[in-house]
């Protein structure tokens, strides 16, 4: 039986609609999280924060796959502590918000944090007491490679504490960890957002007013600010405050990527 043309025009503009459509789906925009004990979550995962989130993917670094992301998101980390200690962090409100300011668009995130660490534990090609940089990175360019969908869209960095008592020399070793990741992405204007850690200590002043400095000096970097966050200790946020922190990397993102 002969199929009348504009049928078959018709059922072609279909399908290729479909396969449009479906590419789109696929796209994958990836992000790597890295830093300290609040990057790696010590909040509790409350009600609101427990199952898979649509549209969100999590990089299992020991098994080399994409699965819905759930928190808590560094429970990957081949250098965490006790997986009891990883709870939430930034990640999870950071992807919904980057999903919705994205529709179509799936949301890949790599976490690959230690608690405790400083920001000269980071130092490109550093193996003690862990390969910090190294294990980020490969399992970046390992995850990116899985498929043609995926794109490094930008860093997530949030470590400070552990600095907190010499901020004086902190920005020549941000600039120079910034610049390293720049290189082996092959991105030079690959965007970075960090961000304050808690305002509710004294200790941490000085810190924070160089931190939200470092913007002017490094280009294509964002810093979020802490104004109004709160704490369950004298070192972390609390669940309310890592979600709205969350939604701060968020848009600090977003308008680096405008």
């Amino acid at each position: 039986m002969k199929i009348p043309s504009f049928l078959f025009l018709f059922s072609l503009v279909f399908v290729s609609g479909l396969a449009a459509s479906g590419s789109m789906a696929e796209e994958r925009h990836v992000f790597l999280l890295i830093g300290q004990s609040n990057m790696a979550g010590r909040a509790a995962i409350e009600a609101e924060d427990q199952g898979e989130i649509e549209g969100v993917e999590l990089w299992n670094i020991g098994e080399g796959k994409w699965e819905l992301a759930q928190a808590p998101f560094n429970r990957y980390s081949p250098h965490r502590k006790d997986i009891k200690m990883q709870r939430l962090n930034c990640g999870p409100s950071f992807a919904k918000a980057w999903r919705d300011a994205h529709p179509g668009v799936k949301v890949g995130i790599v976490c690959s944090v230690r608690g405790g660490t400083s920001i000269e534990q980071w130092e490109k090609g550093r193996q003690e007491p862990w390969p910090l940089y190294d294990t980020a990175l490969a399992a970046t360019q390992t995850a990116l490679a899985a498929d043609s969908d995926s794109k490094l869209i930008g860093i997530l960095w949030h470590q400070g504490e552990s600095n907190s008592g010499a901020s004086d020399a902190y920005p020549a070793k941000l600039k120079e960890l910034i610049a390293n990741w720049r290189t082996d992405f092959k991105n030079p204007e690959l965007p970075f957002v960090f961000g304050q850690i808690g305002q509710w200590n004294p200790k941490y002043a000085a810190f924070n007013e160089m931190i939200v400095k470092q913007p002017t000096a490094i280009p294509h970097t964002a810093c979020a600010m802490t104004d109004d966050l709160t704490a369950i200790d004298e070192a972390h946020f609390d669940s309310r405050s890592q979600r709205e922190l969350g939604k701060r990397y968020a848009r600090a993102m977003l308008e680096l990527t405008k």
